[in-house]
């Protein structure tokens, strides 16, 4: 079965859900195959939602999202 594309608005917040969950990073490369687009579709929607003022950071192993209030 091909799995479809996630288009716009609906992938960004698929891509959040997935950061959120996550404790480790997750590479745009992971998020590309998640979501059936390219991974430069992913760096354009990491800008998009970081530009929303999302707490999204790119490391050396992936995109994290800072959760907030963690150890305030």
């Amino acid at each position: 079965m091909e799995q479809k594309k996630i288009l716009g608005d609906e992938r960004r917040t698929f891509i959040l859900q997935l950061l959120k969950e996550s404790s480790q990073p997750i590479t745009g490369s992971d998020l590309a195959e998640k979501t059936n687009v390219s991974r430069q579709v992913i760096v354009g929607d990491i800008t998009l939602l970081k530009a929303k003022g999302e707490p999204i950071i790119a490391t050396s192993q992936g995109y994290m999202f800072l959760q907030q209030g963690a150890g305030n």
